[in-house]
């Protein structure tokens, strides 16, 4: 069987699809949750990626093998319903664009306190300042970011920035140009609470909804606002 090409930007799977090509002796990884003909839940991925990831063959590179410690924490209950479908071929990787604020205060109580104020995505700001302002303004924020799993050694929650809905339009763009409103709504938002960046976001755009537009969950299609994406590098 053919090993499948690598993703640019990501590792590649450390373990092959296939469990007829595993190690005598070595436990499979299971297929990507979503991908027919086996849909995984997100427990009994990371269970399986932990025993992979635990093995005496395995391989680890700059890390403690702590490989886990999101299952022992149950952070596989509360993130699986705001996990999007592992669309880039990755293991153990997947997204989330709409955190809201019931799955921010259960991140908020599960994850350790040194963690909620080190945590951020290069220069943007922590997850815990994301989190807490995404549950004091839960009409306002949603955060959005990426799960990688007990199968990396670099396992962890990561949040790259966050939705925002205002009352009113800005005039926003991916670059900065005349006219540009992109600072006057990174002060609004660092005002709802996202206040500890380093930098300001590289990226400042409009969002027509995907992942809230008539979302059964947050109903957040329903509403008239103006959705805004801000996004660290």
């Amino acid at each position: 069987m053919p090993a499948p090409a690598a993703t640019p930007g990501l590792p590649p799977d450390p373990v092959p699809d296939d469990p007829s090509s595993a190690a005598p002796g070595r436990p499979s990884l299971p297929r990507r949750r979503f991908t027919s003909p086996e849909l995984v839940d997100l427990t009994t991925a990371w269970r399986l990626e932990e025993q992979v990831a635990g093995s005496e063959s395995t391989t680890h590179f700059w890390c403690d093998d702590r490989h886990g410690w999101m299952l022992r924490a149950d952070l596989d209950q509360v993130l699986e319903p705001v996990l999007l479908p592992d669309a880039l071929g990755a293991s153990s990787f997947y997204r989330f664009v709409d955190l809201d604020a019931g799955v921010a205060a259960d991140l908020l109580e599960r994850l350790p306190a040194d963690y909620l104020a080190t945590e951020r995505q290069n220069d943007g700001p922590s997850i815990g300042a994301v989190l807490r302002a995404v549950v004091a303004h839960p009409d306002r924020l949603r955060a959005h970011g990426y799960v990688v799993g007990p199968g990396r050694c670099d396992e962890r929650v990561t949040v790259e920035g966050v939705l925002v809905r205002c009352d009113h339009e800005f005039a926003v763009g991916e670059h900065h140009c005349p006219g540009c409103q992109c600072d006057e709504l990174y002060r609004f938002v660092a005002g709802l609470g996202v206040d500890d960046a380093a930098v300001p976001p590289h990226e400042v755009t409009p969002w027509w909804g995907w992942g809230l537009q008539d979302h059964p969950r947050t109903g957040a299609g329903t509403d008239t606002g103006h959705w805004y994406r801000l996004w660290w590098d």
